[in-house]
């Protein structure tokens, strides 16, 4: 049975036989169960983070508790990043709490996977500052334009689309898939739905065939996860 590569899922998807997958912590309540989870699941990549939702919420020390965890367990950092779609959101706070993951993350040589919506320039801008962490990086459920597309791939970060793909009204994820060149393109089901599908829509999107895209997204998944799969 050939495996495909499930870039970014959580605790609650099923296991699946046939999938190598990124299991992604969002805060301290989670993190000791994805490592768990990792440790009984040999399919599993452990990524543990704190995500921007709930920056506010957490405990003094933190970032300390995470290194600590990193220094003792081979996990990435992730999911965390910038969501400056709510209106209450401290964008001051969630940006220096992803400034001190990005540096863990060069400082541990681990990869990062990073949450985005509506904060491209903010990401870009920070990206440029920090440096893209050497170990990989990439953005997941990406939703942003064909330029934020390629400006990201020329620093070197992967994109991972989800099944949000499929939707009618999400028809713009399209042009933005075609803006990414095959060896930067990965492929998730964030905890939703079927790889298989979406590997499927995806394809179709640009006119190859599912076969060579679960191939294509397996080497890919392999390059930017390489920490982990060492």
């Amino acid at each position: 049975m050939s495996l495909r590569f499930d870039a970014h899922s959580h605790l609650d998807q099923p296991r699946s036989p046939d999938l190598l997958r990124v299991v992604c912590g969002t805060s301290e309540g989670d993190w000791e169960a994805v490592l768990a989870h990792a440790a009984s699941e040999r399919q599993a990549l452990p990524m543990l983070g704190l995500h921007p939702w709930f920056v506010a919420e957490a405990a003094p020390g933190w970032l300390g508790r995470l290194e600590s965890l990193l220094q003792d367990h081979r996990a990435g950092l992730g999911e965390c990043g910038l969501d400056f779609s709510r209106k209450a959101t401290d964008r001051g706070v969630q940006t220096t709490a992803f400034r001190h993951q990005l540096r863990l993350a060069h400082r541990l040589h681990r990869p990062v996977a990073m949450h985005v919506v509506r904060a491209w320039g903010p990401l870009l801008d920070l990206l440029r500052e920090e440096g893209v962490p050497p170990a990989g990086a990439l953005v997941h459920a990406f939703s942003g334009s064909p330029e934020v597309a390629r400006s990201l791939q020329s620093l070197g970060v992967f994109l991972s689309f989800s099944g949000d793909l499929l939707k009618p009204e999400r028809a713009a994820l399209g042009e933005a898939l075609r803006a990414v060149h095959p060896d930067h393109l990965l492929l998730e089901t964030d905890g939703r739905g079927e790889l298989a599908t979406v590997i499927a829509g995806a394809a179709a999107l640009l006119g190859g065939t599912a076969e060579d895209l679960a191939a294509q997204t397996w080497e890919n998944g392999q390059r930017c996860f390489k920490e982990l799969l060492a």
